[in-house]
């Protein structure tokens, strides 16, 4: 059976253009309608990687998840959270820098820490591997990634963005007991992506990032949003329209070799815009490729400076 993948040129961050894409695209992708229903609870995981305005793209736009926030009240969905797991600074900061503190009061919406990190077995044979069991508590999870180059793993994009649910600091820890392999570090991101399995996916590609990603790159006019079940589709058609190498987007390779999703452009029916070569750029910078693996002392800055966020930084009000 084909994927669908529902994409738009769209060229700035118009709440009423974003929400019109979501309807298109849930009207296409979810005929039956059986997605979402009332009364359900909701997780939300955009990339709120760092505390930054939404001006730099480090962060998805808050404007997209508004529009995604709205289309879930006509559903009467019960409560819509947000959450992810930042490399630095506590969420609720993050977040706010990122625009996000108005959702709150607009739609009811929380901001809440991911918690109570368990295990699971990855087929790669990865210890110490855990993710948040709070992800249980939902009925349904909608993954909502920023289209941004990667200094590791090419692009970050829709399977890349669910390593947010690895709680803390156990992220740079597993980047050290990869050792650097960058293909296996794809195939955990895969048994990660398999384990959540969110019901949806959106992207927001309307300004990407480009160059020295997932935070010292910078914006990209892409112009561009893409929808799907099937975050390996989805990946697979945002990396035609950057012309980036695709055996060099590690955790689409891995899905490629895993069978999760559909790889191969003939097994992805792509809606909306449906000449990928209109869409296509021929000028988006890659990012310099960097080692996978933290080495200790990398580790432990990471320690001090998260420290230092959290408890002088915020604690000081030098956010707000």
């Amino acid at each position: 059976m084909k994927s669908k993948v529902h994409l738009q040129k769209i060229e700035n961050y118009s709440l009423d253009k974003i929400e019109s894409f979501v309807r298109d695209a849930l009207s296409v992708i979810d005929e039956k309608g059986a997605l979402f229903s009332s009364g359900q609870k909701v997780l939300l995981k955009p990339n709120l990687l760092r505390g930054f305005s939404p001006k730099n793209c480090v962060t998805t736009n808050p404007i997209v998840v508004e529009s995604v926030c709205r289309v879930l009240n006509d559903y009467s969905v019960g409560q819509i959270t947000i959450s992810d797991s930042p490399a630095l600074g506590s969420l609720e900061a993050v977040a706010s820098k990122a625009g996000y503190d108005p959702l709150k009061k607009k739609y009811g919406v929380k901001i809440v820490p991911l918690t109570d990190p368990i295990p699971f077995e990855s087929e790669e044979g990865i210890p110490h591997l855990k993710i948040a069991g709070c992800l249980q508590e939902f009925d349904r999870i909608i993954n909502l990634p920023k289209v941004k180059s990667h200094c590791q793993m090419t692009m970050t994009l829709a399977t890349k963005n669910l390593f947010g649910l690895v709680i803390g600091k156990r992220k740079p820890i597993l980047h050290c007991l990869v050792k650097n392999d960058k293909a296996k570090f794809g195939k955990m991101l895969i048994d990660i992506a398999r384990h959540v399995n969110p019901c949806l996916t959106l992207a927001d590609g309307i300004e990407a990032m480009q160059g020295q990603g997932p935070i010292h790159g910078t914006p990209y006019p892409l112009g561009v949003l893409l929808a799907s079940t099937d975050m390996t589709a989805l990946d697979r058609v945002a990396a035609e329209i950057i012309k980036v190498p695709i055996n060099k987007v590690y955790a689409l390779e891995a899905a490629r070799l895993k069978g999760y999703g559909n790889y191969d452009l003939d097994k992805i029916e792509i809606s909306g815009v449906t000449d990928l070569a209109n869409l296509a750029v021929s000028d988006f910078e890659p990012a310099r490729a960097m080692d996978i693996s933290f080495n200790p002392y990398r580790i432990m800055k990471s320690f001090l400076k998260q420290f230092y966020e959290i408890g002088i930084k915020e604690k000081r009000g030098i956010f707000n």
